[in-house]
């Protein structure tokens, strides 16, 4: 930062005590108050039960503003954090700690006030706001270069950006005629239509010619990778309006039982142990007064995509040192992402928190001081984890040890919303203080505290019902690997031979990313980054985590996996752009990277989306599946019998966890009922039989049952005379015992 005044010593002291932001803290801060002022109008509406004056959306976008931007605006200018990407990562990590922790330790404490707590983090962050502004010198200009990529490269920009319109409305068009429902064994792959390609193709040319040129734009980039995150995660949403995710549906109705309880239920769920995420989503509803958490749910990946792409960029940027690998990377990680843990669940959260911490020790360790360690093995053994990093320039001991306090925080919020995530945390932090790359040395020790002195305190439902599974798995990497891959690996034949396609694709991500990080040694961050990919490798022997572990692993690993694959990438095209120095030089030649990379991307843009796509026919949900659920579960009979061929993740609500009188669900539950569907539900004898378009998918797909059995099982039932239809949808088929009562159905 320059500071212009006429006193240069004082200049001079003022430039030495601040860092260059890169970025422009007054608007930052007249950000940060603009949303704290807009909190407290808000919550004085819904106070005084008059929040209807301003639409859902309004009131929405408001809460949402908040989560993210308050107070983490303020801490972060008053730390004076360089880099755009750093900076952002922690001003929406700080904020959204902020929110879960004080929402999480107001429900245990059964003290349910958010419009409290809402007001407190708004006035907290409009004084934080102020305070901190009287800290910045009254006049500077931001570093020359720092905004350069604002001001130039107009004609091409204009262009690029008009190529990405044209991409979204073909995005758009796609979506509109998709046919969600008619995907099979390939997933929706073979549904999406000729304008999602040309849209993908337009998309990925606009990417590639960007990533070539001299200079980056990082409008464009920014841009560009907000597109592709909508075309990775939306496409089913932005046909269907609703999630593609049916597992959020079960966290919207814990969320709806918090906000309307007040308090964590007992011995319902092993997530309540760990509903941070849950008790700030509640807050949320409660203080934008919505009717319940479904608005948020379609858009969650597009949102928990963008705000992750932040840290990628900074955990890239401090790996690589270069912008366009940075940039290569995010755009790498996300023609990767097909694990879907991007939806409304505590996962997508603690992602962004782990990233961020990350992108912050890396960002120190390679700006620091490092004390040299001489060479050899026994050396670096030995000396390594005795090595203290000096303070980065420009920060003092004080503002060091508050850097170390946030992350103390993320830690604590990561701890009480996710059970594998705080883990991943502390092995992380661990590599960092035997590989000598840290000041905070402790740290992995205060957050091995935390979490233990969670998990015995906040998560004992958990842990008095599971004792036995969690010291059983530790160890059985076997049991988890086989859970994790051989038994996802039946039923229908040619879906489980597209499963390959999913761990072919992260294989050779991984692969990839192997050889960049062998190209990249010698850099300073090479060691602890590559241990740091590692790392979540390692949680495989602590157990299975209902078989998703390997998912998981991939899922914590691809952040750092990413840059070193843009390392491998830019390797090869730079050897085949050496073998092709003559051909390059002609005016064709000179299109022919552009022309490639497109293609490549394209390539890589089928592989995700089949891959993402794949289980489409049992995870899509329709608005009829959703409404019609919601009225059924309101409207059934006290202590009715309903049984669910497969899952039914929309009918989680307050009445199903609450209410000792709610519907009682029951499931199949062996092969013997499998095999003989009708037979199974006419010897439970359940007052209503629940099926979804999700349900049969599941059964035709995971578990090999036809569509023509699934539908002569549904027909024996109504021809016993004992069940009758009462639902016959698209989408969703509820039939009543003779003897129990109908229900009337407006969605219908």
């Amino acid at each position: 930062m320059t500071v212009i005044d006429t006193d240069t010593d004082t200049a001079q002291r003022t430039v030495a005590r601040t860092t260059a932001f890169g970025w422009n803290p007054r608007a930052a801060l007249l950000l940060g108050g603009g949303v704290s002022v807009a909190m407290l109008v808000l919550n004085l509406l819904v106070a005084i039960d008059v929040a209807d004056v301003l639409p859902e959306p309004v009131r929405l976008l408001v809460a949402l503003a908040g989560a993210v931007l308050v107070p983490g605006l303020p801490v972060v200018v008053a730390l004076r954090i360089p880099g755009r990407a750093l900076a952002a990562s922690l001003i929406v990590s700080v904020s959204l700690a902020t929110l879960i922790v004080a929402a999480q330790f107001t429900m245990v404490s059964e003290w349910w006030t958010p419009l409290t707590v809402q007001t407190l983090i708004a006035v907290g962050s409009l004084a934080g706001c102020v305070a901190t502004a009287r800290t910045l010198p009254r006049r500077y200009t931001v570093p020359r270069g720092s905004l350069q990529y604002l001001r130039t490269l107009p004609r091409t920009r204009l262009l690029s950006l008009g190529a990405l319109v044209i991409a979204v409305a073909l995005f758009v068009f796609a979506a509109a005629r998709l046919d969600f429902l008619g995907s099979g064994h390939y997933g929706i792959v073979t549904q999406v239509g000729a304008a999602y390609w040309l849209g993908f193709a337009i998309l990925s040319g606009t990417i590639v010619h960007t990533l070539t040129r001299g200079r980056i734009d990082h409008v464009v980039m920014a841009a560009s990778t907000f597109v592709l995150i909508a075309y990775a995660t939306m496409l089913v949403p932005a046909a269907s309006g609703e999630t593609s995710v049916p597992t959020a549906f079960v966290h919207r109705g814990f969320v709806d039982t918090l906000a309307e309880a007040g308090r964590l239920p007992n011995g319902i769920d092993a997530r309540f142990s760990w509903a941070g995420f849950f008790s700030a989503a509640a807050h949320l509803v409660t203080v934008a007064d919505l009717r319940d958490i479904t608005v948020l749910l379609s858009w969650s990946t597009l949102f928990m995509g963008a705000l992750l792409a932040f840290p990628l960029y900074a955990i890239a940027i401090q790996i690589t040192g270069r912008a366009r690998l940075a940039w290569l990377s995010v755009v790498l990680y996300q023609l990767f992402n097909w694990y879907q843990q991007d939806y409304f669940a505590p996962q997508a959260v603690a992602l962004v928190f782990y990233t961020t911490i990350i992108a912050t020790l890396l960002w120190q360790l390679r700006r620091a001081p490092l004390p040299r360690i001489e060479p050899g093995l026994l050396r670096f053994v030995v000396d390594a984890p005795r090595r203290t990093p000096g303070l980065v320039p420009g920060f003092g001991t004080g503002r060091t040890l508050a850097i170390g306090a946030v992350l103390l925080l993320l830690i604590v919020a990561n701890v009480v919303a996710h059970q594998i995530t705080p883990i991943l945390v502390i092995i992380a932090l661990a590599f960092f203080s035997l590989f000598g790359a840290t000041r905070y040395r402790m740290l992995w020790l205060a957050s091995g505290l935390v979490f233990a002195a969670w998990f015995s305190y906040g998560a004992t439902d958990f842990w008095f019902g599971h004792l036995q599974s969690i010291f059983s798995e530790i160890g059985q990497v076997g049991s988890s690997v086989n859970r994790g891959v051989s038994q996802r690996l039946s039923g229908d034949p040619t879906y489980q031979q597209m499963q390959y396609l999913r761990i072919g694709a992260s294989g050779l991500f991984a692969g990839v990313a192997f050889v960049g990080w062998l190209l990249a040694r010698g850099r300073r961050t090479w060691l602890v980054a590559g241990a740091i990919c590692a790392a979540p490798f390692t949680l495989v022997v602590l157990q299975s985590y209902g078989g998703e572990m390997i998912i998981r692993c991939f899922v914590l690993a691809s952040p750092v996996l990413a840059p070193f694959a843009a390392i491998a990438v830019a390797a090869v095209a730079r050897a085949i752009r050496a073998r092709a120095s003559t051909v390059a030089a002609t005016p064709a030649g000179r299109w022919a990277p552009v022309v490639a990379g497109t293609l490549a991307l394209v390539a890589l843009g089928a592989l995700l989306t089949t891959n993402r796509g794949l289980n489409t026919s049992f995870e899509a949900s329709t608005r009829e599946q959703v409404e019609v659920s919601d009225e059924f579960v309101a409207g059934v009979p006290p202590n009715s019998t309903v049984m669910a061929w497969s899952y039914a993740p929309h009918t989680n609500s307050t009445r199903r966890i609450l209410d000792p009188r709610g519907p009682k669900f029951s499931f199949i539950d062996g092969e013997e009922c499998m095999e003989e569907l009708a037979e199974c539900a006419l010897d439970r004898r359940p007052s209503y039989l629940y099926t979804t378009s999700q349900g049969t998918g599941m059964l035709r797909l995971q578990y090999g049952q036809s569509e023509e059995y699934l539908d002569s099982q549904v027909t024996e039932l109504v021809e016993s005379g004992i069940y009758v239809p009462m639902v016959d949808g698209d989408s969703i088929t509820i039939l009543r015992r003779f003897d129990s009562p109908a229900i009337e159905f407006e969605a219908s």
